[in-house]
């Protein structure tokens, strides 16, 4: 896993096309959970052919598309059922809800819950007292390790990738992740779920 390493210790890796180079191998480690916090409205995806569809406004075929996407990420769910892992998502939204969020990305949290992982709704205004300034999407291995995911803010494409293993950085965002668990309501229990189904 080609990487740099930072001077405050935490390890860049390489990451292309919007995903991290590697991801998979610290996947393959894990013996208990993944928990992943999402903090963006929209998350740039143009390798994907379903994002191009969301953004030609084809909804109904970019739901498809994501969905049959989610569900053929066989490996990974494989691997979290025999090793009876914990994968939990946290969702931070706000209101009213972006196009991407409600025909885009809950489709494919949808096709998530189906696969086993458990996806967690929390508002924005609920959590803006735990997340710190500077906290950004983030992914924890294990309660042993963080990788905290940087884009670039005009357009929401990832722009860098830091992992951190030193108990001092991981018991944060333990903290900050055990606060915002105890906050959210699983998707399919939230208002704002709820809103899109009454809507339409």
């Amino acid at each position: 896993m080609p990487h740099r390493t930072c001077a405050d210790g935490e390890t860049v890796l390489p990451t292309r096309d919007g995903h991290v180079e590697g991801f998979w191998e610290l996947f393959s480690r894990l013996r208990r959970r993944w928990v992943k916090v999402e903090l963006l409205q929209e998350y740039d995806e143009s390798d994907s052919i379903a994002y191009r569809r969301f953004k030609e406004g084809n909804h109904e075929e970019a739901a498809r598309l994501v969905t049959e996407f989610v569900r053929s990420q066989s490996e990974i769910y494989e691997l979290a059922r025999e090793r009876k892992l914990e994968m939990i998502r946290i969702r931070i939204f706000v209101l009213p809800l972006t196009d991407y969020l409600r025909y885009y990305e809950i489709p494919a949290y949808e096709s998530d819950v189906e696969c086993g992982e458990k996806v967690f709704f929390l508002q924005d205004t609920q959590a803006a007292d735990i997340l710190d300034h500077g906290i950004t999407d983030y992914v924890l291995f294990d309660d042993e390790r963080v990788l905290s995911l940087h884009y670039e803010e005009s357009a929401s494409t990832l722009r860098e990738a830091r992992l951190a293993e030193g108990s001092e950085t991981v018991g944060k965002y333990m903290e900050i992740t055990e606060k915002l668990l105890e906050r959210s309501v699983p998707m399919h229990q939230s208002p704002a779920y709820q809103e899109i189904l009454t809507s339409g």
